[in-house]
Formats: structure tokens, C-alpha cells, sequence
């Protein structure tokens, strides 16, 4: 379809950049029931603080009108584990779960809420308002687009446990209609009546073909673009190239593939990625016809990260972004910059940010990665202006980092790693003991995830890792001591030691729920003061720290912190 926003003399047509919406209606509710007397209530406790309290004070004010109603608690993490998942739900008769406050914690329980659903029991989930949009686009896409919710005003962990107790009751008797009701007649609330129809207007939209912009002159019909695109949501905040189809069809063409072909689905909310419309979307950006590849292989390499964590890293409330680095013949073949301030701005930095913000535009019109949708983060970073970058391979007295990865030094690679923060290190001076020594101290050790916890099951522990940037400067001194990759990893991994209580000091409220590994308890246990005198090695193994050469001229180090390991992916470069 064509929309015609201003009719006048010059025009600009353009293709639609969002996903094609699925024909699919998805699995039916299950069915509700009529009395909660004599059946089994399950409460689904995700880990974060204060659900168990919420839970437990909305359980028992149910049993007031049910008295003969039996309650049962499931203590999981934020995504639960399949077993005890299976188990909640052939135990019990109806569920209720809460998410807290993160969008990461939401979208899994709207996952596990899901699942129930599909296995025959019903449920509701309680909302903090401001995730609403992120619950109605999870419900969506885990296939139960009517799943059943109720809101409360604010988020659990900002509360006492009275607080969180007092904030729940009112919501009660919604709860109750809803496990009890025909779903038809009751609409999703917020607590006060207020229906919310975020699923037909964030997720459902119809997707156009295209979009026809008419006008007084070029000038004109541009901006009404870019205004246009900006108030759907379609864009980045900066001002885009009109895909128009010649463009696009540039792209397509180049790639020797059907347009209609679905590369992968766009996480996080996994929409179909074809062809066609991840090269919509690298139009706008400027992407070129040979640098398209490394835009799907990033994509790629987005999609592959394992779960918990493919969600978390781009639906937390915390602020996670995806770095990309780029190995082989494709990075002097592009053009990527691997030399001075690879990070920085301007011309020399050009290819490596269209392409990086290619992949963010498609993250955003495919997988709906979207400030306040599926992306929750409660501050933001300028790190999801994606960054890529080559490896400074020519300058490296080592092997580079695809060799490293397993792949050959011909083969052209991007690693993808998703970051929780960077610090310019900048040791700078001394002999190369004392530099490594530097290294390590400056090196930041807060964990983001915690594999201290059982918040998110199913970690190993290499989740929290190390990302560094070294000059080749800084390289060539370390080779010229007799030392490779191995050997500098194997230094930082044994030299990084925070003192056990600011290792500590984020999980205390941990240990009181019962959530800190046995195998970390001894700790806790220490003293006051062997807890500040005493160090740990912060990292599990050598894998967790990762490690390229990269900029040019003087020794100054560069390190981001990581929330999962490194995901490396082959490029199908053209020719």
C-alpha cells in the first residue's frame, strides 16, 4: 500500500523498513475456571526481591473468598527451569507469576506464563506499570497474544516487603476474575479500570509496501521523511537515508539470494528477518552492497547468543549494548578502520558506522528493539549507537582473534560481544611487569550477572568477562617479554583480585533469600575484617578474558566489560 502524506510536486517514495507481520493468531487461552475452591494455586517466584512477597500476600487474600483453596510456591529464577517449570504446571490448577522490575525477568515470565497456557492452566502475571508494552510484545511473541495480566504502580524492588503487600491488594479481585472469567469479557488493566490495548497498536500494526512523501522540493519531501519515520518510531534520532527501491533492490540483488528469503529472526522479539528488509533497513543507513554481509553476519551472531542471556542483553533495565569486531581480508576490503581511534568519529570510521548502524536499525524495525518495548534499560548508553571495528592485524606481533575463535587467518569473521561498560585503561608507562601490574589493578571486577546466584540459571560462569583493547604498542612489548595471548590471560586471570567484601557487597540481600551457590557461602562466613584484607581471583578461567590489538600509537589500553561470551560467526563476503 501507498501513503500519500502531502500532495504537491516533488515526491519520494520509500519501502516500509518493519517486519511482515505473521498471519498467525497464535494458542488460545486456556480455559478459565469456575471456582478456585478445592484447586491448587501455584505461585511462580522469579528470584527478584519482593515477588515472593507480592505473591504470597495476593495468595492468601484469594483464599479469603476460597478458603478451601490450596497454595503452593515455586521458587525458579527469572527464566525458570523447564523441570520445575513442567512441574508448577501439572501440580497445580491455576498460576500466578510476578516480574518485578526488569524487562529481561518480564519477558521470561510472560514466556513461562505462556507456557502454562499452552498446557492447559491458566495464569495471570503481575505487571509494574511502565513494562506493559514489553509484556503485550512478549505475549505476542511466545504465541499467546491474549495471556492474562494485571499492573501495579511501581516496581517490587523499589519497595519494603509492606509496600510491596499493600500495592498487590487492590489488584486481587482482578486477578481473580481473570482466572475465573471468560477472557473475552475482561480486558487487561491496569488496576483501575483503564484498558490497555498495547497489542493491536505496538505490535500489530499493519506493515505497509511503501510510503509516498509529496512536496514543494527535495528539501521538503526529505524532511517530511525523516519526520515521518522519527514519529513511528523507525529511526535512531539522526536523519536517514530514504530506502527508496532502486536502493534497496542494489542490496538485495548484490547478495545473489531471493529477497523473500528469511535469514533469521530479529531478536529480541524475533520478527522474520528476509532479506528484503534487513537491506530495507541497511538502506537507511547507507549501507553498501559489499558491506551488507557483515551486517547479516552480526545479526547472526546477535541471534546465537545462548539463553538466558539473549534476551537479557537487550531487554534488561541495565544498560547492555553490542560491540562488534571485525577479522580478516573484509576489514581492508571495506575499508573498516583497525587503526587509530577505531572507536572514535569521522571519515575514518565511516564504514564501520553505517554498518553498525544497519544492524541497529534492523534490531529495531525486525526485532522491535525499542526504548520503552522490548528495551527496558532505565538510563541508556551511547553504546547502542552499535560500534564495529577491525582488529589491528597488520600491527599484531600475535595471531589474530579469529585464529583464535577456531577460525583460519583468511577466513572473514565478526565477533559479536554485548558490554556492560568500557574504561580507558591508559597504563602508559613502566616495564612490562609493572604495566601488567597496572593492567590488572585498573582493571573494574563489578559483576553484572553473578554467577555467585542462582538468578539466572543455567549459568557457567563465563557470563561477566573481559574485553580488552590493546595498542599494538602495548602488544609488541608483551611479545618482545616472550609473552602471547595465553600467557597475558593467564596473568590478568590470576592477578585480578578485588578485596572479598566489594566482591560481596552487591549479594547480601542474595544470601538472605537464599539465592548465593554453596560453593560461594564460605564468604559470607569470613569476618569483617578477613573480608577487607582478603583478596579472590575475580574471573573462573582464561576463556573469560578476551583480547585484540587494536588503534594505533602510544600505549594506551582499552577494556570493556561483557555480560556473554564472544560470539564469532563467518562472513559470506561477495565478491
Amino acid at each position: 500500500m501507498t501513503v500519500d502524506v502531502v500532495a504537491d510536486q516533488a515526491s519520494l517514495e520509500v519501502v516500509d523498513p518493519t517486519a511482515d507481520k505473521s498471519s498467525s493468531t497464535g494458542t488460545a487461552l486456556a480455559p478459565r475456571l469456575t471456582t478456585l475452591n478445592g484447586k491448587v494455586l501455584g505461585l511462580l517466584s522469579n528470584s527478584k526481591p519482593n515477588a515472593d512477597v507480592a505473591l504470597n500476600a495476593a495468595a492468601q487474600k484469594i483464599r479469603e473468598t476460597f478458603p478451601e483453596m490450596e497454595i503452593r510456591h515455586y521458587a525458579g529464577s527469572i527464566r525458570f527451569e523447564a523441570a520445575l517449570l513442567q512441574q508448577a504446571i501439572s501440580e497445580c490448577d491455576a498460576l500466578i507469576g510476578a516480574t518485578a522490575d526488569c524487562g529481561a525477568c518480564t519477558s521470561w515470565l510472560i514466556h513461562d506464563g505462556a507456557q502454562a497456557e499452552k498446557g492447559g492452566v491458566p495464569q495471570v502475571t503481575i505487571v509494574a506499570r511502565g513494562f506493559e508494552r514489553d509484556t503485550g510484545t512478549s505475549a505476542q511473541v511466545f504465541g499467546v497474544p491474549e495471556l492474562q495480566y494485571v499492573v501495579v504502580p511501581r516496581v517490587f524492588t523499589a519497595l519494603t516487603a509492606e509496600q510491596a503487600t499493600e500495592q498487590v491488594l487492590p489488584v486481587v479481585e482482578e486477578i481473580i476474575e481473570k482466572l475465573t472469567a471468560d477472557p473475552s469479557s475482561v480486558a487487561a488493566g491496569d488496576g483501575d479500570g483503564e484498558v490497555l490495548e498495547v497489542a493491536e497498536d505496538e505490535v500489530a500494526r499493519e506493515a505497509q509496501e511503501s510510503y509516498t512523501f509529496r512536496g514543494a522540493g527535495v528539501a521538503e519531501v526529505y524532511e517530511q521523511f525523516n519526520d515521518f519515520f522519527v514519529e513511528q518510531d523507525f529511526g535512531d534520532g539522526q536523519p536517514l537515508i530514504p530506502p527508496t527501491r532502486e536502493r534497496v533492490e542494489e542490496l538485495v540483488a548484490a547478495q545473489g539470494r531471493p529477497r523473500d528469503e528469511v535469514i533469521l529472526s530479529i531478536p529480541p522479539a524475533h520478527g522474520p528477518g528476509t532479506l528484503e528488509k534487513i537491506a530495507v533497513n541497511a538502506a537507511m543507513a547507507g549501507v553498501k552492497p559489499r558491506e551488507l554481509p557483515v551486517v547479516i553476519a552480526a545479526l547472526k551472531a546477535i541471534h546465537d547468543c545462548p539463553p538466558p542471556m539473549n534476551l537479557s542483553v537487550l531487554m534488561s533495565t541495565g544498560a547492555f549494548a553490542p560491540v562488534v569486531v571485525v577479522n580478516g581480508p573484509i576489514v581492508k576490503a571495506l575499508g573498516i578502520n583497525d587503526g587509530r581511534s577505531p572507536l572514535g568519529p569521522g571519515k575514518n570510521n565511516v564504514v564501520g558506522q553505517r554498518i553498525g548502524r544497519a544492524i541497529g536499525l534492523a534490531l529495531r524495525n525486525l526485532g522491535q528493539w525499542i526504548p520503552g518495548k522490548m528495551d527496558l534499560d532505565t538510563i541508556g548508553t551511547v553504546r547502542k549507537n552499535i560500534q564495529v571495528i577491525g582488529e589491528n592485524s597488520d600491527e599484531s606481533p600475535w595471531e589474530p582473534y579469529q585464529v583464535n575463535r577456531g577460525f583460519r587467518p583468511d577466513d572473514s569473521t565478526v565477533t559479536v560481544v554485548h558490554t556492560v561498560g568500557e574504561w580507558d585503561l591508559g597504563s602508559n608507562h613502566g616495564t612490562v611487569p609493572r604495566r601488567l601490574a597496572s593492567i590488572a589493578a585498573r582493571t573494574p571486577t563489578a559483576t553484572q550477572v553473578g554467577f555467585m546466584t542462582s538468578t539466572l540459571g543455567g549459568l557457567e560462569g563465563n557470563e561477566d568477562g573481559l574485553f580488552y583493547l590493546l595498542p599494538p604498542e602495548t602488544a609488541k612489548r608483551f611479545a618482545a617479554a616472550g609473552m602471547d595471548k595465553r600467557s597475558v590471560q593467564r596473568y590478568l586471570l590470576h592477578n585480578i583480585r578485588p578485596r572479598i567484601s566489594d566482591v560481596i557487597a552487591p549479594f547480601h540481600d542474595f544470601r538472605d533469600r537464599g539465592l548465593v551457590r554453596p560453593e560461594w557461602q564460605w564468604m559470607f562466613e569470613l569476618s569483617p575484617e578477613e573480608q577487607r584484607s582478603q583478596t579472590i581471583q575475580a574471573f573462573l578461567d582464561p576463556s573469560t578474558i578476551n583480547i585484540i590489538v587494536a588503534g594505533h600509537g602510544t600505549t594506551k589500553e582499552f577494556l570493556f566489560g561483557t555480560m556473554t561470551p564472544p560470539i564469532t560467526g563467518k562472513v559470506n563476503a561477495i565478491a
